[in-house]
């Protein structure tokens, strides 16, 4: 049985992106051992070898073409040309493809790959891509792009056997006919490696309690009030972003910033954390990677939001675990909401969850039963 992966991102880049699809890759063959492994991807492969992977392929997006020129967010809408240059000198075939978002737009190759190959195409969202409801655009420009956005998205999902969303409020933004092949594979911790972490303080000897922010800050998810609410504490927490650097943050001494790092090295500085933290856009459907590592961690868990606390797929996830607090996006809510933590974590109470079910070794499972039924 061949496998081929298809996704823009892939270790040894450390976005987000690329975690997910990268243990996928490289734990796949652990649960069926006749498959071999390729993948297709633009990041370099720099002191990156994994033996469970058989090839991996290196196509740059140095391409242009129509689609370039139309939706020039989306890095897949240059890299398709690339690929199909590709395919076409390439003699591999596949049993399985799987293509993974985002970017999007490159899963426009599926049709190649249905009539040339004859293979079975899964189709990995991972977040919503025509009606994603955290789009910066407004108006008549955002109208006009998601009606285009959403002819295209009709189009590939026409050569998916199945395709994959991250939970129901994901799938039923999805613009598919086709809703009896959707499946639904949440993001995970990375087990493995989460328990390889050695736990390392950024703060040193500080015995203040520290609260850490894993991944990147958006338009939307902006820790600005949490900086101002915790500064009017009688005892501050030291704050923690891992993460790309946010420019607006660079100079700012009421947090300290990591930058990129390994996602080793990510979670022992987060296991050394008294609490972590959650900026939620407030929309129904959104799932953040991050959430799964506190879990997976046994971490305690403030979530601030931009909408109604306690609704959509984050409480979904959250509703079993236990020491999860909720503020609304403002000084005032997150700043008695930091007291009344404070106050509990001095107690220092100890979770008892099982974090298992929030796995990637769980979400690969369900990924193994979908390409073992294709053979039946």
């Amino acid at each position: 049985m061949k496998i081929l992966f298809i996704s823009y991102y892939f270790k040894p880049n450390k976005t987000v992106a690329a975690q997910r699809v990268s243990y996928w890759a490289e734990n796949l063959t652990s649960h069926l051992p006749n498959a071999s492994v390729d993948v297709i991807t633009t990041s370099e492969q720099v002191e990156y070898d994994c033996k469970s992977i058989n090839q991996i392929f290196v196509v740059p997006d140095k391409e242009k073409g129509f689609l370039s020129r139309l939706v020039k967010t989306d890095k897949g809408s240059t890299w398709i040309y690339a690929l199909k240059r590709f395919f076409i000198k390439d003699s591999n075939r596949y049993d399985t493809v799987i293509l993974t978002g985002n970017p999007f737009m490159h899963f426009f190759i599926a049709k190649y790959l249905k009539n040339v190959m004859g293979c079975r195409v899964i189709l990995d969202f991972r977040d919503p891509f025509a009606k994603n409801e955290r789009s910066a655009l407004n108006g008549i420009v955002l109208n006009l792009k998601k009606k285009v956005l959403t002819l295209f998205e009709y189009y590939f999902c026409e050569f998916a056997d199945v395709i994959i969303t991250m939970n129901s409020y994901c799938s039923e933004l999805l613009c598919s006919r086709r809703k009896d092949i959707v499946e639904i594979i949440d993001n995970g911790y990375d087990e493995k490696n989460l328990a390889k972490a050695k736990e390392q303080s950024y703060f040193g000897e500080s015995t203040a309690l520290s609260l850490v922010y894993l991944g990147s800050f958006a338009r939307d998810r902006n820790i600005a009030n949490v900086l101002v609410a915790n500064e009017k504490l009688p005892s501050k927490f030291n704050i923690l972003h891992i993460g790309k650097p946010d420019t607006d943050l660079t100079q700012d001494s009421r947090i300290k910033c990591t930058g990129l790092v390994s996602y080793t090295e990510a979670i022992g500085y987060a296991k050394a954390a008294s609490i972590g933290l959650i900026i939620a856009s407030g929309k129904k459907f959104e799932s953040t990677t991050k959430i799964f590592d506190y879990i997976g961690m046994n971490l305690p868990i403030l979530i601030v939001t931009n909408g109604q606390p306690k609704v959509g797929n984050v409480q979904e996830v959250v509703k079993d675990y236990p020491l999860v607090w909720w503020a609304e996006n403002n000084p005032k809510a997150i700043e008695r909401v930091l007291i009344e933590i404070s106050h509990s974590l001095n107690q220092k109470k100890i979770i008892t969850f099982d974090p298992t079910p929030f796995s990637r070794e769980n979400g690969l499972k369900n990924l193994v039963s979908i390409i073992k039924s294709f053979s039946r």
